[in-house]
Order: C-alpha cells, then sequence, then structure tokens
C-alpha cells in the first residue's frame, strides 16, 4: 500500500518472472535517450533529474520503438562537444540476456519484442553468486539453503544421516588407531595431549 502506481506496476513486472531468472532480478529504473539526440539534449534531459539511478553509469540509446541501439556513458557525455550526435558516439557492442535466462551476467535485458526492459546491475550479481556459494557450503556438509537450522534433531539426523555416518565411522577408526598405541602413550605421557587432534 505504501508503494507508488509506477513501483507497484514495477514489483509486478519482476513477480511476473521466474524466481532464479534474469528479470526477478533486474532494475526497471533506467535511463534511456533516442539515437538521433545530440549530446547538449541529452544533458538537458539528465539535467532535469533529482537523482539518477543507483548504479548508473551509462545510459541506453533506443530508437522510437524502444529498441535498444547502443549505450553511452555518463563520461563520455560530460566529456564530448555537445553538438555531437548521440548516434555517432554510441557503443554498440553489448551484453544483452533475455528476461527469462538465469541470471548469471550483468547486462540489459528485453522482453520478445527487443525493446529494453531493465538492467542487471552489479549489485545483483553478487548477490546471485554469493547465494550459489552458499547453497555449494550447505550441500558440503548435507544441508540445503532452506532448511530451519532450529529443527528438532531427529530432522536434522534425517537429512544429515550420510554425513554423520561418514563422521561416525572415521571416529571408530581414531580410537581404533589411539588404542593400538596404549603401551606408548603410557610410556610417553606427553602424546595424550595428541589424541584430540588425531580425533
Amino acid at each position: 500500500e505504501g508503494l507508488s502506481h509506477e513501483e507497484r506496476a514495477q514489483l509486478r513486472a519482476a513477480m511476473s518472472y521466474p524466481e532464479e531468472s534474469v528479470g526477478a532480478r533486474m532494475d526497471f529504473e533506467i535511463v534511456s535517450i533516442r539515437e538521433e539526440t545530440t549530446i547538449e539534449l541529452v544533458l538537458r534531459y539528465l539535467r532535469r533529474f533529482e537523482t539518477l539511478p543507483d548504479h548508473t553509469d551509462q545510459v541506453f540509446v533506443v530508437d522510437r520503438l524502444g529498441h535498444l541501439k547502443g549505450t553511452l556513458s555518463l563520461s563520455q557525455i560530460l566529456t564530448t562537444d555537445p553538438a555531437v550526435p548521440v548516434k555517432d558516439l554510441m557503443h554498440t557492442d553489448m551484453l544483452t540476456l533475455n528476461p527469462l535466462e538465469d541470471s548469471s551476467d550483468a547486462a540489459q535485458a528485453f522482453d520478445e519484442a527487443g525493446r529494453l526492459v531493465g538492467r542487471l546491475t552489479v549489485n545483483e550479481i553478487v548477490d546471485v553468486i554469493r547465494e550459489e556459494s552458499e547453497e555449494d557450503a550447505f550441500a558440503a556438509v548435507g544441508l540445503d539453503d532452506e532448511q530451519d537450522i532450529f529443527a528438532s534433531v531427529w530432522e536434522a539426523a534425517r537429512s544429515r544421516w550420510l554425513w554423520l555416518g561418514v563422521n561416525l565411522c572415521t571416529a571408530f577408526f581414531a580410537s581404533r588407531v589411539i588404542s593400538a598405541f596404549d603401551g606408548t602413550i603410557e610410556r610417553v605421557v606427553a602424546l595424550a595431549a595428541l589424541m584430540p587432534i588425531v580425533a
């Protein structure tokens, strides 16, 4: 209820994409300009903003139908002669993603008609990498990221039985190794300090 009409529309659009897709993670706040304008008009347009969207280091160049034609960095805009046309300065080699693709790289995303609909920021990609590494860490000890760490002992044991079994077997093996050297440990008592390390 606290969201504006525009923010609600963006939220609905993001929720319409699958959870792990580019579309679910992309930012709908983008700055786009027309390819037929000049740098002077771009500067005037940018001055209208109170603040630019977070992580804006470039603007997207589109045609009349909203199809992406290229990108223009803010540093280029600030250091170029205002009379230069945008289409002469823009970069056309861009990495692009479809909103239904898996979120795995930073780029701008397109709908089926090829129109620019959003961008995927570095922050979102860092979050994806962090989540994937957490999943790998949980999997390494027989857990998944959705498991409740405060669940009952029996539920935790059921999901980790393989790792608990391996741990128990290695503990028995360590105790057999220690018992094989009982005589040595009795003669050299200092070796008893190493028993926890063996275990």
